[in-house]
């Protein structure tokens, strides 16, 4: 009998014993997923890049914006066919009753004969062509450099010695009235020499 009593009771103990010490695996998985899954909140809760490119992308577009033209024109020289008969006037005077003589000549012949007119502002004519130059009003009530504008609205071409310009005058190209070309060669030299060319110089 105290056999029995005694097995069952080393029974109970194991049951609970077992029972007791169970419930700590679970535990221990439990708190190990939330472990893991922490890191995992923290990155889903981490913030995404925003418009930086879009500032740079804006910054960059104002910039484009506010880039200034060049003031000279940048053409191709006629072929020397297209030259020929053509009128090339030698501008060498900022004088302004000489120069308003010779582009109201240069505009009339251009407007009445459609040839080919040139007219080369070189030495002390280069100042003709600075946007700078205070601007007095011609007798005909225009001011030179509008006298060049209507020249040039005619279709005719206004050139400007390169070195002129630097030496005598003290300009760089952004002095250049708008639509006055630099006479490299390749502009000067062809309206110059084409076939049955007449010169003038004032």
């Amino acid at each position: 009998m105290k056999k029995s009593i005694t097995l069952v009771l080393l029974l109970l103990l194991s049951v609970f014993l077992l029972i007791g010490c169970a419930p700590a695996e679970p535990v221990m998985e439990e708190s190990a997923v939330e472990e893991v899954s922490a890191p995992e909140a923290e990155e889903e809760a981490a913030p995404e890049p925003t418009a930086a490119p879009a500032a740079t992308e804006e910054a960059t577009e104002e910039s484009v914006e506010e880039a200034p033209a060049a003031p000279a024109v940048d053409v191709t020289p006629r072929p020397p066919e297209e030259l020929v008969e053509g009128l090339f006037i030698n501008m060498t005077t900022d004088n302004i009753d000489r120069a308003a003589m010779a582009v109201g000549f240069a505009t009339k012949i251009r407007k009445q004969t459609g040839r080919p007119v040139t007219i080369f502002f070189n030495t002390q004519g280069a100042r003709l062509v600075d946007v700078d130059i205070p601007q007095s009003t011609h007798k005909s009530g225009n001011t030179i450099h509008e006298m060049i504008q209507m020249f040039m609205d005619e279709g005719g071409v206004a050139l400007v010695c390169p070195v002129c310009m630097k030496n005598v005058a003290g300009m760089d190209t952004e002095d250049i009235l708008p639509g006055v070309i630099i006479g490299t060669p390749e502009f000067t030299w062809g309206a110059m020499f084409a076939e049955d060319v007449t010169v003038i110089s004032y």
